[in-house]
């Protein structure tokens, strides 16, 4: 019982509070917010992440691979490289990516090369997120193919299935519950990325956290709790159904029946 409550307190301080504090904030706003600019903001906010959750988890699908298929020290040590970017603060890593590609497009610009679309599209930011959230998406796409043993990969060899045919019907099937997984927490993180949005966007793009950004800065906190409210519940849908995939699979009454028939 106290073990109940404990958690209990925990989730009403962390979640219950804060969101119903957003939800009072945010009701007498509704008018003033709620406009097609807002709709702007969460379609944006809303197809960023889906672009980026699909980026992210593909290359994290390669690099998980290569990881299988090369043992060596050079592959492990890629490995490692390219997810140690979760380490690093969003500033730090946006103004790290940003600067050299600045520098290149200054160079090719030089050389009549046209080079807008290095800065002012959305090549930074997808290259910030990939880097970033790496290690977010190979987690549990590791995890997963380590469950899929050696043996199958040779039961699969013997039935003629090798190289990229092998991941394609034997590994990615198998790998069905790890790539949703990585999908959900990159797409969460993303939504609720600043850092990185703010400091690599194209100019006139907004997303919801920016927009909560902008009110904060400027100590309208009342009317940023539309859009940060927006942002938890638009976060709450895929880990809603993140977790009801993990969930056993509960025999029903039915079946139930059927079993204690049997027996």
């Amino acid at each position: 019982a106290m073990a109940l409550l404990f958690c209990a307190l925990v989730f009403s301080l962390a979640f219950v509070l804060p969101v119903l504090q957003l939800v009072l904030w945010a009701l007498p706003n509704i008018e003033a917010e709620l406009t097609g600019r807002f709709w702007s903001y969460l379609g944006g906010t809303l197809w960023l992440a889906t672009l980026a959750m699909i980026i992210v988890v593909m290359l994290a699908l390669a690099l998980v691979f290569i990881a299988r298929l090369k043992r060596g020290l050079f592959a492990v040590l890629a490995v490692r490289l390219a997810t140690l970017g979760y380490a690093l603060p969003g500033v730090v890593l946006a103004v790290g990516i940003y600067l050299p590609v600045s520098y290149f497009s200054a160079w090719l610009q030089a050389r009549g090369i046209p080079a807008g679309i290095l800065q002012g599209g959305l090549l930074v930011m997808m290259l910030a997120y990939s880097v970033r959230f790496m290690a977010v998406a190979f987690a549990p796409l590791e995890n997963n193919l380590l469950r899929v043993t050696p043996s199958i990969d040779l039961a699969a060899k013997s039935l003629g299935v090798t190289g990229l045919n092998m991941m394609r019907r034997v590994h990615l099937p198998l790998l069905r519950a790890g790539i949703f997984t990585a999908m959900v927490l990159v797409f969460v993180d993303v939504m609720k990325e600043l850092p990185i949005t703010l400091m690599t966007r194209p100019f006139g793009f907004n997303t919801l956290a920016v927009r909560v950004f902008e009110l904060t800065s400027e100590g309208l906190w009342q009317r940023a709790a539309l859009p940060a409210l927006a942002i938890v519940l638009a976060g709450l849908v895929p880990v809603f159904l993140l977790i009801r995939s993990t969930e056993p699979m509960l025999p029903s009454p039915v079946d139930q029946a059927k079993v204690t028939e049997t027996v």
